[in-house]
């Protein structure tokens, strides 16, 4: 290789200024500082302009009216001495009669008499409210008030089933607020089938309606709460007048029909020896099936609670609050079963069989519900 082939060296690149070559190595820190110097100043300046508009919005101070002189303070008018008399110069006068002496009376009170006190006129009861609160409750206990809210659509407690008791209960409720809502929007809120349809009552059904175990787009839980919103405002239209509810018999017997279905099928869950394929139960079903049989009956009493308020009339009528009060006791006594460990024990065993005794309540407010449909069908 000639001399004329050599590599040439470069000459050495020059180095950056001391205050660039720092700022760098800590570029990092300084963006990240930048971006939390933004937002706090954003933050600020959002305070400030809430704190001006509060102070904008105070109302004015009241003008003070000066206070009318009290009769205490009213001037006295001057004392203008009396005639003598002609007994006081000495000259008899003509006898004059005595007067009877009466009381002083009382001067008259500046202040006016207060008013009569005013009756308020009892207010009627509006039909629906109960109903439509309890329906809006028992999701609401489940989404907003239980710890962890509603777990079905969640990854840690509804994908690997760390608590499928708790979930199969919120199942069970959600099946029960499902078969009221459409009977609610279908019957309840229409006097007849070419009657529109309520708009929250529709639109809260819909979003009942959505998957339980959907965790996004859109979540379960999120729709559900719209759902309970929907509700609240549908009994605010109740109280005003502006939306209607018929507690009609026929309606009735179809709300009754939907929970004699319900609980025919948790019956049925609970007293199966064999799955549909013909295998035996397993025992990681059989808490599955108590649990979602809790939480029908544990949904399934509030609203017949409800029922009992706003179907009254309609109730008397056919002498069916026996059977009514009957099958709410059946059911606070289902949701009461809460023992340790679900066990599936033969039924003469010496370990409970607690599928069984869940269906001793289930099958009993069954019973009940289907005979309360029959006496409301008959005249």
């Amino acid at each position: 290789m000639t001399p004329e082939q050599l590599p040439i060296p470069l000459p050495p690149e020059p180095e950056p200024p001391k205050g660039l070559r720092a700022f760098l190595q800590y570029r990092f820190l300084v963006a990240t500082l930048a971006i939390i110097l933004f937002f706090t100043l954003l933050f600020g300046v959002g305070l400030f302009q809430k704190t001006t508009k509060t102070t904008e919005l105070q109302p004015p101070e009241p003008l003070k009216v000066a206070a009318e002189p009290t009769q205490a303070e009213v001037p006295e008018p001057p004392k203008i001495a009396a005639p003598k008399t002609p007994e006081a110069i000495g000259v008899p006068g003509p006898a004059v009669p005595e007067k009877p002496q009466h009381p002083p009376e009382a001067p008259p009170s500046l202040a006016p008499a207060p008013p009569p006190p005013h009756k308020a006129a009892p207010t009627e009861k509006v039909r629906g409210l109960a109903f439509t609160h309890a329906l809006a409750q028992i999701m609401d206990d489940q989404v907003n008030k239980s710890l962890f809210g509603w777990r079905p659509n969640t990854v840690i407690f509804g994908k690997l089933g760390l608590t499928d008791n708790v979930n199969n209960l919120q199942l069970g409720v959600l099946e029960v607020a499902r078969r009221t809502i459409i009977v609610l929007n279908e019957n309840m809120t229409r006097f007849a089938v070419t009657e529109a349809h309520n708009l929250q009552v529709n639109e809260a059904m819909n979003f009942l309606m959505v998957s339980p175990d959907k965790y996004w787009f859109p979540s379960a839980s999120g729709k559900y709460r719209e759902a309970i919103q929907d509700l609240e405002e549908y009994g605010e239209d109740l109280r005003l007048g502006r939306s209607h509810f018929y507690s009609r018999v026929d309606n009735l017997i179809a709300l009754f029909s939907n929970y004699r279905d319900i609980l025919g099928s948790c019956y049925y869950n609970l007293v199966k020896d064999n799955e549909a394929d013909g295998s035996p139960v397993s025992w990681f079903k059989t808490d599955d099936y108590f649990y979602f049989s809790k939480g029908v009956a544990l949904s399934l009493a509030e609203m017949l609670e409800a029922v009992q308020e706003d179907f009254h009339d309609e109730l008397q009528k056919k002498g069916t609050h026996k059977l009514l009060e009957d099958a709410i006791h059946a059911l606070h006594g289902a949701s009461q079963l809460s023992p340790w460990v679900v066990t599936n024990a033969s039924k003469d065993g010496i370990l409970a069989n607690h599928r069984a005794n869940m269906s001793t309540y289930i099958g009993e407010a069954e019973h009940l519900v289907a005979t309360m449909q029959n006496v409301l069908a008959t005249n």
